[in-house]
């Protein structure tokens, strides 16, 4: 079991160094099969590790190893460990297993690219700090997986570094990470001040003991900002859709397996210290309906295919919020799971028509592709029916469960519950939009000029590999729970993290008809609107305008923080650093070449002159002694 452990932790990272350490000695299409093989050993070390923890008894389903002490400063310890549970290998297996079937995909999609060998490196070592992140022993192994996740996102999105959107986007990514980072890192260091260390079951008992108090609620804030900034919602939200600047398998990886997911495990990890800090919970689910409405509404405009999946990530992240700030912590990782299946065969699939068509984004440019690409098509339309949560792919079982849990938890969980409803039937709209752009209707003329057909060719058959595999988990990975008949997630993790809300069975039937009703509803309008276009919507100039400035969150930023800062630096710079600075440093300098200049006269080279120099000099000191004395 902890041997497992350790084999599917270092697994990338090996690869990583391997790749980075034999450079160009290795073929570049080597570097795609070293790094894919990483993590699907990986996998199967997960898959151990799954086989292990379900023989073992409850009380036995949790194991900590410890390598050895990695800081120890007085009583404060912390050791590098690792944790083995059904909440970390849950998290492994979606990892893992998703992420094999990115960087199998990224084998083909990447073919013939100069700098494959580095973009399999920055993959690998993505797979790993996830890894690390999830099988952390204690909060600080969490921590340096959290910022190492943070750092993998910058190398990846801007992996086109000769792309300057790629680099600001890669940038924006960052530092709005970091601001979530310093968050987390002033909880933990609140927790070190309480509780002397930062294992999770001291910080778990600590918060126990301290509920509603104002420390508890501190620490649950600063792990709310972690978990807002790296799952992308309100109101770090901004960096998400600039991300796709990267290679379209990097966005697949990101939202699907690794990063924006971060932030759902957390809530849900550190659950006991959001019990404790109940407002601070509620927050979080309040910012999980807002940001999955804000998000459903801007995705409506959005041009670029990527850019709408991206906010479908926000969206869904919203509801995964939702669910874990009302406690039903298994719901929430059910639709993790399922979203991890279905984000990935949209992304992917968007990767095969983003790729047959020499790297064209553009929907308005898109349309007839179902008569050239039949397969992808029907690919993207599981994607997109588990998106909208149709029965009976994986969507539907995973997102309604959590809409069940918002109707079973009071006033509070009722009136989020109304906003989720509202969430799927843009989902549906939005959705459809996509599809319906794409793939329906005549191909235009940039369709048939530009197309490049798939083939049976190698880096081809990688490609559809992965998606067929994703297209059977999006259609049948919403079985492992139905309600009314068994629930393997929720009795899975009830060892290590049991949901404070439970549906009954008539809340589930109102929040499926609801949520099904709504999302045919916006497939329905889509198709009235973008394909057969007997519908017409009324031109709303200001609206649109509203929706494609993303509600002016980036102007927001700009005037509240960057201006002031620029400002800011002009001013240090114009009235303190030329000023006295620079200007005191040019001042010693001219005196300095002065005196040089003056003391030059000086030495004339003539002996008689030192002569009589030194003998004024002896004059003068006999003076002085003797007029001392």
């Amino acid at each position: 079991m902890i041997a497992a452990a350790w084999v599917c932790l270092f697994s990338p990272l090996a690869a990583a160094v391997l790749i980075t350490l034999g450079g160009t000695r290795f073929p570049r299409r080597l570097t795609g099969y070293l790094a894919t093989a990483s993590v699907v050993v990986a996998f199967v070390a997960a898959v151990v590790d799954f086989f292990a923890v379900i023989n073992r008894g409850d009380s036995d389903q949790q194991q900590i190893s410890t390598a050895w002490t990695w800081l120890s400063a007085g009583s404060f310890n912390v050791g590098l460990s690792v944790l083995v549970d059904p909440l970390s290998v849950f998290m492994m297996l979606i990892v893992t297993g998703v992420g094999a079937l990115i960087v199998g995909y990224s084998v083909g999609y990447m073919d013939g690219e100069d700098e494959e060998r580095r973009y399999f490196a920055y993959m690998a070592l993505f797979v790993f700090s996830m890894l690390l992140l999830v099988q952390g022993g204690n909060l600080l192994m969490l921590l340096i997986g959290w910022g190492l996740v943070g750092l993998s996102s910058y190398l990846l999105i801007g992996y086109h570094h000769e792309r300057p959107a790629a680099v600001a986007a890669a940038k924006k990514a960052f530092i709005m990470n970091a601001v979530g980072d310093a968050t987390m890192a002033l909880a933990f260091f609140l927790l070190i001040q309480r509780t002397g260390s930062l294992s999770f079951q001291s910080s778990f008992d600590w918060a126990g003991g301290e509920t509603g108090t104002w420390a508890v609620n501190l620490v649950a804030l600063g792990l709310l900002g972690g978990a807002v900034a790296k799952s992308a919602q309100l109101p770090l939200q901004t960096w998400l859709p600039d991300a796709m600047e990267g290679p379209t398998p990097v966005s697949a990886l990101i939202h699907a397996a690794t990063m924006v997911t971060a932030g759902v495990y957390l809530l849900v990890r550190a659950a006991p210290i959001f019990e404790a800090a109940k407002h601070v919970q509620e927050l979080a689910a309040g910012l999980g309906a807002a940001t999955l409405v804000m998000a459903g509404l801007i995705a409506l405009v959005q041009t670029d295919i990527k850019r709408v999946i991206a906010y479908s990530t926000m969206s869904q992240i919203g509801y995964m919020f939702l669910g874990a700030g009302l406690g039903a912590y298994a719901n929430a990782m059910f639709l993790l799971m399922a979203h991890a299946f279905f984000k990935a065969l949209l992304f992917l699939s968007a990767g095969i028509v983003i790729h047959a068509l020499a790297g064209e984004q553009d929907m308005r440019r898109m349309g007839g592709l179902r008569r050239y690409l039949p397969n992808t098509y029907w690919a993207f339309l599981i994607g997109a029916l588990a998106l909208a949560g149709i029965p009976p792919l994986a969507g539907f079982f995973a997102k309604d469960s959590i809409l069940a849990s918002a109707l079973a938890a009071g006033t509070y969980g009722q009136i989020l519950f109304v906003v989720g409803v509202l969430g799927t039937f843009l989902t549906g709209l939005y959705a459809f939009r996509m599809v319906f752009l794409v793939f329906g209707g005549e191909p235009t003329p940039f369709v048939q000029e530009h197309l490049h057909r798939p083939d049976r060719s190698e880096p081809w058959l990688w490609m559809g590999a992965a998606v067929a595999v994703l297209s059977v988990l999006s259609v049948i990975g919403g079985w492992v729970q139905v309600p009314g008949a068994w629930s393997l997630v929720s009795d899975f993790l009830a060892p290590t993290v049991e949901s404070v809300v439970e549906a009954s069975g008539s809340q589930e039937f109102l929040a499926s008809l609801c949520a099904v009703t709504l999302g045919a509803a916006g497939i329905a309008l889509a198709w009235a609107v973008f394909s057969t276009r007997r519908l017409r919507v009324p031109e709303a100039r200001a609206v649109r305008t509203v929706l494609e400035h993303k509600f002016y969150f980036d102007e927001l930023y700009d005037a509240i923080f960057y201006r002031p800062s620029v400002l800011l630096a002009v001013a240090l710079r114009d009235w303190v650093e030329r000023p006295l600075v620079l200007g005191s440093i040019g001042g010693i300098g001219a005196v300095a070449r002065k005196a040089s200049s003056e003391l030059r006269g000086v030495q004339t080279g003539l002996v008689r002159t030192y002569a009589l120099a030194i003998a004024g000099s002896v004059t003068v000191l006999a003076f002085v002694f003797v007029w001392v004395k």
